[in-house]
């Protein structure tokens, strides 16, 4: 708005409205952005950067994580299912290979560790 002229006062002011009438907010929006990376099978670290990504505040997206109530765990579990189907893993090759997905689709080692279902302490 204040590359097409208009003053700063001015713009303050109808953002503030636009606030105050429920248009503009960021906890919801944040909300909605979860809720559709978590159907995608997205974990917790891909979607906070993604949130971050968008100019949500560090704060914002914190909240609204630690707000939804996901179990991380068992999203991992289903996207490894989803993509690898029951097959056990053959060799370390093909585990390197699983663990990068799942570390690349956004999971925590604990929750790849559980969503593929291994000991990783061994």
């Amino acid at each position: 708005m204040l590359a097409k002229g208009h003053e700063l006062q001015e713009v303050e002011t109808v953002l503030a409205e636009c606030e105050l009438r429920g248009y503009l907010d960021d906890g919801r929006y944040a909300g909605q952005l979860i809720r559709s990376h978590i159907a995608k099978g997205h974990g917790p670290t891909r979607i906070r950067q993604a949130l971050l990504q968008k100019g949500l505040s560090r704060e914002s997206v914190e909240t609204a994580l630690n707000g939804c109530d996901q179990d991380w765990f068992a999203l991992a579990r289903t996207k490894a299912r989803k993509k690898f189907g029951l097959a056990p893993i053959a060799d370390a090759k093909d585990k390197a290979r699983r663990v990068r997905y799942l570390l690349g689709q956004g999971f925590g080692f604990d929750q790849v560790a559980h969503g593929l279902e291994f000991d990783p302490y061994e």
